[in-house]
């Protein structure tokens, strides 16, 4: 557990950390570090799951429906995700950070206060 903490602070430092997106039905029991989750059917994913990139190992649930307040979009660039707008954890880690084509981009400044947030 330390070691994998250790290098989770060493990417986040250097700015190396990368995520990839999977297609799935369900949320998985033993969620993967580095992978996002795409949840729906017949490749229309609903929403996007994931383990905190901090290391703190909490599960992030975004809504990917127009219609929901907050919601996010999901892209793909050259076949890597992008994830819009950033995602600001206010509970927890209250990790910051923006997934830009398949690159975790951590906000070190305070973000305007109409952002969106995820709990």
């Amino acid at each position: 557990m330390y070691i994998n903490n250790l290098i989770f602070w060493l990417q986040r430092l250097f700015g190396v950390q990368t995520v990839k997106a999977v297609q799935t039905e369900d949320v998985p029991e033993r969620p993967e570090a580095r992978l996002i989750y795409l949840i729906g059917d017949e490749g229309v994913p609903w929403s996007a799951a994931f383990l905190c990139p901090c290391g703190c190992r909490s599960l992030i649930q975004l809504s990917l429906l127009k219609n929901d307040s907050p919601h996010w979009s999901a892209y793909f660039h050259r076949g890597a995700i992008t994830l819009h707008p950033s995602v600001w954890r206010t509970k927890g880690c209250r990790s910051h950070f923006f997934v830009r084509e398949g690159a975790i981009k951590w906000v070190r400044a305070k973000s305007p206060p109409d952002q969106k947030r995820a709990g």
